[in-house]
């Protein structure tokens, strides 16, 4: 039996003398109704809310560390020494191998032949298992982490849910005709192992959970392989990251839950003060309470006359009275039931079984009306429990609906705000509107203006470009034809077709340029057509200008690049000649750009006449594979005719020629 239960019975027994005694219950009314509001009775308790996020992640990777533990990595060294061959027990493969190897431990022959030959000493080998890697040091320094991490925060948790301070005080002075009494009294108590903390299931299943986890590290710890590991020196920070540690999946886990328990900065958890107010007193707990002060007033009374002789002897004699009527009771109740029994003819025995059989009804109902007494009260618990929560949706639905009033008002006043905000925005862009297109004609205008002036640039700087490339080009071909008519006698045809084909392509090339020409000065007469709407149409215009004139400069490109091509021709000519010579003449800035130009042609069409060359080598090479064979089977054939024909003139027979196939298998036998 605990002491609250002890004190508990005993103070029940004295509620039943003293709780219904009139002259008790008026004393216990007096001191109630006295300076109640000087009454003071608080109690103060701890919740805690355990954060999740690191049980989640230890219980997570205490799945990762018995995993590692269960791969049991160790060392096995191997420590050899060379003893004599009679302390010799078991030899190995190593102890023949390192004999083979060191014959000198063989130092005299066998007496007879056949007998064995034995050695003096021999090399034997002890292998032991090594478990302190660093990879199980590793993880016994976890779990020690672990334990101390889960300790810490669940002792703290469980210390605050513990903790109970009860701050009671009243005062009280009772004033009667013949009676005056003054009680004070003050208790402060705190408790840190309070075994009824505040109900809290969300709270209760945490710390299950983190004392699941608890036990998981110390049984961990408790494993062999730990065991043997704790002996060697402990790990300390930092830790060094191994293949394992980083390649391992079980060991990568481990240590991301070693980096985060070891970076976790917070107390894992949060709690709140409870404290709660019983003043004013319901009727039955003051009532308890004043008969409290009634006794410690009679115990003072009682000590202060030294009534305990006289107090004792009335307690005797009460006790004495008490019991002989009882017995006086007892003697008429079995008077009744002798009766009885004579009334009943049956015999006092019987009598006897059938009350008992009555008393064991009675018990067995009694039973059963106590069963049904504490599922009412377990059900009466379940209505208050559902009318507590049935309150609290109540209050919680008008907190909604305050909530919800609110909203629509909100969103009232943000459809007000919307609607203003688009009238101001709306105003705003039809002056940004204004402004853009005022500032877009301007630019129109600019632009017009830029165009034209670019468009006289262009036609200026092409005339003369035109120009220049026929000046040049004339001037150039004139001398590559003097020259050429002077120095390439002997290849006059092939250089005349040359010539031809230049000449040829310097007409195209004016004519080219003629057309380029043509279509510029149409280009221009359009574009001046067209300017008069420009306004309207800018968009549409101009797009249409750019692209014809980046199709234009795409072709002067084109033609520019066939140029340079051929130019590049009669410069290559020239030099194979030997009738041009590296020189001062294209040094300069221009004619070494064109060289540049020239040389750039030349390899792109290199390149491109290397791959049609590739295709022909290729072709040329099959078709020679092919005309190689052919003529091995020719000659194949001519050798036997010339052999068909010698056995002929010796007076052989003459098998008639096979089949092709026949003819290769046996050329090939030969």
């Amino acid at each position: 039996m605990s002491k609250l239960d002890l004190y508990y019975r005993a103070f029940k027994d004295y509620r039943k003398l003293t709780k219904n005694n009139i002259e008790a219950s008026k004393e216990r009314k007096s001191i109630q109704d006295a300076n109640a509001d000087l009454d003071v009775f608080k109690t103060t308790k701890f919740t805690c809310t355990i954060e999740e996020d690191w049980v989640n992640a230890i219980e997570k990777g205490l799945e990762y560390v018995q995993k590692a533990l269960d791969e049991e990595r160790q060392f096995i060294t191997v420590n050899g020494e060379i003893v004599d061959i009679e302390k010799v027990k078991k030899v190995s493969k190593t102890s023949v191998e390192h004999l083979a190897k060191h014959a000198n431990l063989i130092t005299h022959l066998p007496e007879k032949e056949g007998d064995d030959m034995i050695p003096d000493k021999l090399y034997i080998t002890e292998k032991l298992n090594d478990y302190a890697v660093y990879e199980n040091r590793f993880l016994y320094m976890l779990l020690r982490y672990l334990e101390d991490f889960i300790y810490f925060r669940i002792d703290k948790i469980e210390q605050l849910r513990a903790t109970y301070v009860g701050d009671y005080s009243i005062k009280k002075k009772i004033v009667s005709p013949k009676r005056e009494i003054t009680y004070e009294t003050k208790i402060y108590e705190k408790l840190e192992n309070n075994p009824y903390p505040i109900p809290d299931d969300l709270t209760e299943k945490m710390l299950e959970r983190i004392r699941n986890c608890q036990s998981i590290v110390s049984a961990l710890l408790g494993t062999f392989l730990m065991q043997e590991v704790s002996k060697a020196p402990m790990l300390k920070p930092p830790i060094t990251k191994t293949n394992v540690l980083k390649m391992n999946n079980n060991f990568k886990n481990s240590l991301a839950l070693y980096e985060y328990i070891s970076s976790y900065k917070g107390l894992g958890y949060t709690y709140e003060e409870v404290v709660e107010d019983f003043v004013p007193f319901n009727f039955e707990d003051n009532d308890e309470l004043t008969d409290s002060i009634a006794l410690t007033s009679f115990l003072t009374y009682k000590l202060g006359n030294n009534l305990n002789p006289i107090l004792e002897r009335e307690y005797l004699e009460e006790e004495r009275r008490k019991k002989e009527e009882e017995e006086k009771k007892l003697e008429e109740r079995i008077r009744r039931l002798k009766k009885k029994a004579l009334e009943s003819s049956k015999s006092m025995e019987e009598y006897m079984v059938l009350l008992e059989q009555r008393n064991q009804q009675l018990l067995h109902d009694a039973e059963e009306l106590a069963l049904a007494r504490n599922e009412i009260t377990k059900l009466n618990k379940e209505i208050d429990k559902l009318n507590l929560e049935k309150e609290e949706l109540y209050r919680r639905i008008d907190e909604l609906n305050e909530e919800i009033q609110e909203k629509i008002q909100e969103i009232a006043y943000l459809n007000q705000k919307y609607i203003s905000d688009m009238m101001a925005l709306r105003e705003k862009h039809e002056r940004e509107i204004e402004e853009l297109n005022n500032k877009h004609q301007e630019e129109i205008l600019l632009i017009d203006k830029a165009h034209q002036s670019e468009i006289e640039d262009l036609n200026i700087h092409h005339q003369e470009e035109i120009k220049e490339l026929k000046e040049n080009h004339a001037i150039e071909l004139k001398e590559s034809m003097e020259e050429y008519e002077e120095k390439l006698r002997n290849n006059l045809e092939v250089q005349k077709g040359e010539l031809e084909r230049m000449n040829a392509k310097a007409k195209s090339l004016e004519e080219t340029i003629e057309s380029d020409k043509i279509s510029r000065n149409k280009l221009i007469d359009d574009y001046e057509t067209k300017l008069v709407n420009l306004k309207n149409e800018y968009k549409d215009i101009l797009s249409e200008n750019d692209t014809t004139i980046s199709i234009q400069n795409d072709e002067l490109e084109s033609l520019k690049k066939e140029y340079d091509f051929i130019h590049g021709q009669l410069v290559g000519m020239r030099y194979k000649a030997k009738d041009l010579e590296p020189c001062d003449e294209y040094t300069s800035r221009n004619r070494f750009l064109q060289l540049e130009r020239d040389f750039t042609a030349f390899e792109e069409f290199f390149n491109k006449q290397w791959k049609l060359t590739k295709k022909k080598i290729k072709n040329n090479a099959e078709n020679l594979k092919k005309e190689e064979e052919e003529r091995k089977t020719n000659e194949t054939k001519e050798k036997e005719e010339i052999r068909n024909k010698k056995k002929k003139d010796l007076g052989y027979e003459v098998e008639e020629p096979k089949a092709e196939e026949d003819t290769k298998e046996e050329d090939t036998k030969e």
